[in-house]
């Protein structure tokens, strides 16, 4: 998708872009068809699967689907659901828990992102402010959040938890403008 994207821009040339569009189009088929579970109502972590993931907010963070779609937000619900232990903390799949690990950093993060593209932006605000309390004395993260004692386990410092949680506050950041210039 992004090679077509640069492409049509002029920035490179000489890709088979219909032979990628196809391709592109048959991937997406495959998700819409077995990605999404509609007895559970959300997106899975495998095609045809039972297992809920976090990883599914990021269909709509690289654009496969918009956030405000009817599966994303019910999507979203059934992760909050299952995969939250506490208000801004989220597992990242449904077999966490049982593996003795927390939260994971980076998809907290990844719900406030979420949300923000979404144009919840309230909540999107307090969730990030909620795992920012999460941080350590020198604001620093670790990979994971104990759901108990809010303590750091896992690799630390980790840099994909901050680079989510930089992720998260340009969407923020950038959905905020976007209502402040629709309102004006």
């Amino acid at each position: 998708d992004r090679l077509i994207g640069l492409q049509k821009r002029g920035l490179i040339d000489g890709l088979p872009v219909k032979k990628f569009a196809q391709t592109r189009e048959r991937i997406r088929s495959e998700i819409d068809q077995h990605g999404w579970n509609p007895k559970l109502q959300a997106y899975t972590q495998v095609l045809d699967g039972e297992t809920l993931d976090a990883n599914v907010l990021l269909l709509a963070m690289y654009g496969f689907e918009d956030a405000t779609s009817y599966r994303m937000r019910q999507t979203h619900q059934r992760l909050r659901e299952k995969l939250c232990p506490k208000f801004g903390l989220m597992y990242r799949d449904d077999r966490t828990e049982t593996k003795c690990e927390g939260a994971f950093g980076i998809c907290s993060f990844w719900e406030a992102n979420f949300l923000a593209r979404a144009g919840d932006l309230e909540e999107a605000h307090r969730v990030f402010e909620a795992v920012l309390d999460y941080a350590n004395d020198v604001d620093l993260f670790a990979e994971e959040i104990d759901p108990e004692t809010g303590g750091a386990l896992g690799n630390f410092p980790q840099a994909l938890t901050h680079l989510a949680l930089i992720s998260a506050a340009l969407a923020i950041e950038n959905a905020t403008s976007s209502s402040h210039a629709r309102k004006v």
